[in-house]
C-alpha cells in the first residue's frame, strides 16, 4: 500500500499566541485516498519547513488547498520534483506546483545559483504577480449536502493525461477560490479550463497533476487520487 504524503495548509506566525500556529488537515483529503487504497500520512514542519526524513518515506504527495504558501510548501515540491515521486496538487496546491516550476525558469533565466526559495521571496518583493483575484468561483459555504451546487464545467484538454485519467472531454469540479494563476509555467501543460478562461488543470508529464477545483469534496473525482496510488 503505497504512502501518501498530505501537505497541509497551515496557520502560522499571525500571532504571538503560541496555540495559535496550526496545520489544517481537511478530512476528505485522506478520505478518499483510504477509499482508493492508500495509506496517508500528514507532513508536518517546525518553525515552517518539513523534516526531510519524513518526505523520503512517501511514494507520492497531495498538496491540500490553503489560503497562503509557507516555506515547507516549496520545500516539498522541490523534494518532489526533483525525486520524480508522483504529486496531486489541489487548488493551492495546484498554485505551488505552478509557481515553483515558474520560480525555477526565472533562476534559469537570472544565472540563480542560490536556493529557490530564496529567490521566490526575492521575486515576490519585485511584485511578480504568481496569481490575480478572479470573482465567480466561490459562492457561499459549502457543506455536505450542497457541494453539487459549487461545481463547474472544466472543459478537458483533447489529448491530455486528465482526459486519459476521466475518459471525458468535460467534467464538474466544486470550486472553492478567489485566486487564479496568471500564466502557465513553460514546463507544464494545460490540461483543462472553464468557460471564463479559468486554469483549472495543469500537467507535468506523467509525474504531476494539478487542479484548482476540489476532488476531495465528494467520490466523483476519484481517479485523480487513483493516478498517484
Amino acid at each position: 500500500m503505497r504512502i501518501i504524503g498530505i501537505v497541509p495548509g497551515a496557520k502560522l506566525f499571525g500571532s504571538e499566541d503560541l496555540y495559535a500556529d496550526q496545520y489544517l488537515f481537511v478530512n476528505g483529503y485522506p478520505k478518499r485516498i483510504l477509499a482508493n487504497g492508500g495509506t496517508p500520512v500528514g507532513i508536518l514542519s517546525s518553525d515552517g519547513y518539513a523534516a526531510e526524513d519524513s518526505l523520503s518515506l512517501c511514494d507520492a504527495f497531495v498538496f491540500c488547498g490553503g489560503a497562503r504558501f509557507y516555506p515547507y510548501h516549496f520545500q516539498v515540491m522541490e523534494y518532489a520534483a526533483k525525486s520524480g515521486k508522483p504529486v496531486l496538487g489541489i487548488c493551492l496546491g495546484m498554485q505551488m506546483m505552478n509557481t515553483y516550476f515558474l520560480v525555477a525558469e526565472e533562476a534559469e533565466r537570472r544565472g540563480w545559483d542560490g536556493p529557490l526559495l530564496a529567490l521566490f521571496e526575492q521575486m515576490k518583493k519585485e511584485r511578480y504577480m504568481f496569481t490575480e483575484p478572479v470573482d465567480g468561483h466561490w459562492d457561499g459555504h459549502i457543506t455536505r449536502d450542497n457541494v453539487d451546487r459549487f461545481k463547474h464545467p472544466i472543459h478537458v484538454t483533447p489529448g491530455s493525461r486528465l482526459e486519459r485519467l476521466t475518459g471525458k472531454q468535460t467534467i464538474l469540479g466544486a470550486s472553492m477560490h478567489n485566486y487564479r494563476i496568471t500564466h502557465p509555467a513553460r514546463s507544464l501543460t494545460v490540461a483543462g479550463r472553464t468557460d471564463d478562461g479559468t486554469i483549472e488543470a495543469l500537467e507535468y508529464g506523467e509525474q504531476m497533476l494539478g487542479v484548482q477545483f476540489h476532488p476531495e469534496a465528494d467520490d466523483q473525482n476519484d481517479e485523480l487520487f487513483r493516478a498517484i496510488l
